[in-house]
């Protein structure tokens, strides 16, 4: 397919802002939990209550707010987002036990407010296949900037504490509001954001298949550090780096989909549900860190798939008119998630202990998978048509 320059510089908009975004963001969720461990000396379950106030926020602006807002308003307040991130990293530099609950709240709306508007501007295409390329090379940014990130923070944090990691990443918080004065927005005045008025079917479906992962995903960002420095007592610096593998193979899956777009999307979701299940027990019964490596790498499979099939599903599923509001309410879904199971998990691993509470995360899995499968299989948006 040949590309023309307006599509040349969507795909670097795209590139640019989702690699800042993804990288700041990461950070932002895999260290402040220990920063508030290690540092400022929280308990686990305080450690799951910190993570969690921060998707609360982020669930009000994405679901709330954002499918409310007119093009015009949601361009400002994306521009305006993207310029406050960078002070709200200078503010955790300097934060203490009481001020960084607010910091945390502050960055959870923010990216309430930016992470739906740049799905939406990957798909603003008419052709069909570019948008799902598009899609595509989004993912592969996403898995891209999870790879750069902890592989620099690893880095860094050989020399510097976890408080100083956020000062740090402030440049690389900058491409986002560079290029936020030239992400897409839609030209829809008739938009679509009525929970009853979008197509539910897609959206529920979209759900439940990221649900597959996203319970896993969502104790996995905040504890896999913490569990491996715990359980193994390694490094500080290697502890982080388990993330490394994770991201890497995420990565490389995303490449592979965006060179070859996925056509039937059954197989995929199947195969990866299988991976998930077989990755979480491996993980809950670690024998070194050797072996941790082994399950993260393997967990990085679906990791790479299973969020990009629930976009294409949401392209293939809706009109433009609609796609904001879908994509708000589907990323409102992932949030609640991160609200209600770090902080159950970080009490229920204080009496139960990491191995295994880790283990019980197959459950939702084999859940969500009989209900995708059964519900949602036949639809024309699981294959291509």
């Amino acid at each position: 397919m040949r590309l023309n320059k307006r599509a040349i510089f969507l795909i670097i908009t795209i590139v640019a802002s989702t690699v800042s975004m993804r990288t700041v963001n990461n950070m932002f969720v895999t260290t402040l939990p220990l920063f508030g461990k290690y540092i400022l000396n929280f308990s686990s379950a305080e450690v799951g209550i910190l993570s969690s106030i921060s998707f609360i926020t982020t669930l009000f602006s994405t679901s709330m707010l954002n499918p409310r807002l007119n093009a015009r308003v949601r361009r400002i307040s994306y521009i305006t987002s993207s310029f406050l991130i960078m002070l709200v990293l200078l503010m955790v530099y300097y934060s203490d036990f009481l001020t960084v609950w607010i910091f945390s709240v502050l960055a959870g709306f923010l990216y309430g407010l930016i992470t739906p508007n740049i799905i939406t501007s990957a798909s603003l295409v008419d052709d069909r296949e570019l948008a799902e390329r598009l899609l595509a090379i989004y993912s592969l940014s996403l898995s891209m900037s999870l790879v750069l990130g902890p592989l620099l923070e690893t880095y860094l944090l050989n020399y510097y504490d976890y408080r100083s990691i956020f000062l740090l990443f402030i440049p690389l918080a900058a491409p986002l509001f560079i290029f936020s004065f030239a992400t897409k927005f839609p030209d829809e005045g008739n938009e679509r954001f009525s929970f009853r008025e979008i197509n539910r079917k897609v959206l529920f479906a979209a759900v439940i298949n990221v649900m597959i992962y996203n319970i896993p995903f969502s104790i996995i960002t905040v504890y896999a550090s913490i569990y491996t420095m715990e359980v193994l007592h390694v490094s500080r610096w290697l502890s982080y780096f388990v993330y490394v593998p994770f991201f890497m193979v995420s990565f490389f899956t995303r490449l592979v989909m965006a060179i070859r777009p996925i056509r039937d999307l059954r197989f995929t979701i199947t195969s990866s549900s299988i991976l998930t299940a077989i990755g979480i027990l491996l993980l809950s019964f670690p024998v070194n860190i050797y072996f941790v490596f082994i399950s993260m790498s393997l967990l990085g499979i679906p990791h790479g798939t299973i969020f990009p099939i629930s976009t294409i599903m949401i392209s293939r599923g809706t009109d433009v008119r609609e796609r904001n509001s879908v994509n708000s309410y589907f990323l409102a879904f992932g949030n609640i998630l991160m609200i209600i199971f770090p902080p159950l998990y970080g009490f229920l691993f204080t009496y139960f202990g990491y191995s295994v509470m880790i283990s019980t995360l197959v459950i939702p899995v084999i859940i969500s998978y009989s209900l995708l499968r059964t519900r949602y299989f036949s639809e024309n948006f699981m294959h291509s048509r």
